[in-house]
């Protein structure tokens, strides 16, 4: 192995090391520091269902958007994405249900059931504004999905403020989300999708 390989080995590590530190750290000082503003609309972001029930994840972005409807964010709210292989409903279905639980007027909540990723999300539910006459959005999502999101909203001429929802406690749990989170990240800025 020849020093000009090694010092290319080096580079290589040097650059993906300072990428991966520069994402990593939008990520977090996002998911740290966004603040919600009022807008027309508060858009829920999907996440998995346990069945036809939302998963803790989905729970807590759930919450957190009854909050911010309680508090005057939002007049109306989007609830956004399909049905899963293993899921037994769209999964706003699902966030539909789960907020009428919650005292939230089905009259105030739209479906977006046709998303399968983030960009969907916020392609499809960009559509719902347009027709609506929405012109500004809060996007729910847990922590380390914030970033993306604000990015892809962004990316669709939409003005867009986060409103990060909790997260599993488990730093197990909360490291895995944000490494994955980075790939994502990745491969929305190479390909915009």
């Amino acid at each position: 192995m020849g020093k000009g390989f090694r010092v290319s080995i080096i580079l290589i590590t040097a650059f993906f090391i300072s990428v991966f530190a520069i994402i990593e750290a939008n990520i977090l000082y996002t998911a740290a520091n966004e603040k919600p503003r009022p807008s027309d609309v508060i858009i829920v972001l999907g996440a998995h269902l346990w069945g036809d029930q939302p998963s803790p994840l989905l729970r807590y972005r759930l919450d957190q958007a009854v909050a911010l409807y309680r508090q005057g964010y939002g007049k109306y709210i989007i609830v956004s994405g399909a049905q899963g292989d293993d899921e037994l409903a769209t999964e706003a279905y699902a966030m539909a249900a789960y907020l009428m639980r919650h005292n939230i007027s089905k009259d105030i909540i739209y479906l977006e059931e046709n998303s399968y990723s983030t960009y969907e999300n916020m392609k499809y539910s960009k559509e719902i504004m347009d027709r609506e006459g929405f012109q500004s959005a809060v996007i729910v999502t847990n922590t380390f999905h914030v970033y993306r999101a604000l990015e892809i909203g962004k990316h669709f001429s939409i003005p867009v403020s986060g409103s990060p929802a909790k997260m599993h406690p488990s730093m197990l749990t909360k490291l895995k989300y944000y490494v994955r989170e980075f790939f994502a990240v990745i491969k929305f800025l190479i390909i915009k999708k």
